[in-house]
């Protein structure tokens, strides 16, 4: 799994590079980088350092979910934190990049 594919598909970049606004459930920014290690843990300490860039990130916010809503129903907790979008994002970019500078150099990149 691609570390910006990632990012992208739960909404914290978009594929056109422009900037991101509002904000995302840190449950669903720690999902992906649970994943990511699970596909690829011979870079688990990378997905870790990450995961806590994630939570000692500015919190935007708690949503309180109230017992009648449909999240509630879903089985969601009763509160949501919340991270700013663009700093998630500057972490996954930071994520990629350190990734990327541990996979092998091709032979003809060296040339």
């Amino acid at each position: 799994m691609n570390v910006m594919a990632s990012a992208n598909k739960i909404g914290i970049t978009r594929s056109d590079g422009s900037a991101v606004h509002g904000t995302i459930d840190v449950e669903a920014v720690l999902t992906v980088l649970v994943d990511l290690e699970f596909e690829d843990p011979q870079n688990a300490d990378l997905y870790t350092a990450a995961a806590t860039r994630v939570w000692l990130a500015r919190s935007a916010g708690v949503e309180r979910i109230e017992a009648g809503s449909i999240f509630a129903h879903q089985g969601r907790g009763s509160d949501i934190n919340l991270r700013y979008r663009s700093e998630m994002a500057d972490i996954f970019l930071d994520l990629a990049i350190d990734v990327g500078m541990r996979q092998p150099q091709s032979a003809t990149a060296a040339v």
